[in-house]
């Protein structure tokens, strides 16, 4: 499985970045922003997107939409530390296929990860 990490910290690219390997996956791009994620999507197609909420220049909801415009069938799961249960449901609307609350830990997303496979 390919990834691809989008958050606006730079730690948090590089945590999850390493959860990934970890698990024994595979992270082919990264993105500091909602534009450069629909940008580094188009160009790799990974199988998953890890997705930040908020972002500056366009929001991770936002980048998401797009991106399952081009493809319903990629696996987006937004990581984020956004309470508003509102904004989060009007995600998982569009296809988001999970939401996690940050701080995440490797034990959880291989779980998600998993869940989402089967």
């Amino acid at each position: 499985m390919k990834f691809l990490v989008v958050d606006d910290s730079k730690l948090s690219r590089t945590k999850l970045s390493k959860m990934i390997e970890e698990i024994g996956y595979e992270v082919i791009a990264v993105a500091g922003d909602g534009i450069e994620a629909v940008k580094q999507y188009k160009e790799h197609k990974p199988d998953f997107i890890t997705m930040d909420l908020e972002m500056p220049n366009m929001k991770g909801d936002e980048a998401a939409g797009e991106i399952l415009a081009i493809d319903k069938n990629v696996n987006i799961i937004l990581v984020t530390s956004i309470v508003d249960k509102k904004e989060l449901v009007n995600t998982l609307k569009k296809g988001v296929k999970r939401v996690m609350q940050k701080p995440i830990s490797t034990e959880k997303l291989k779980l998600t990860v998993e869940d989402i496979i089967k």
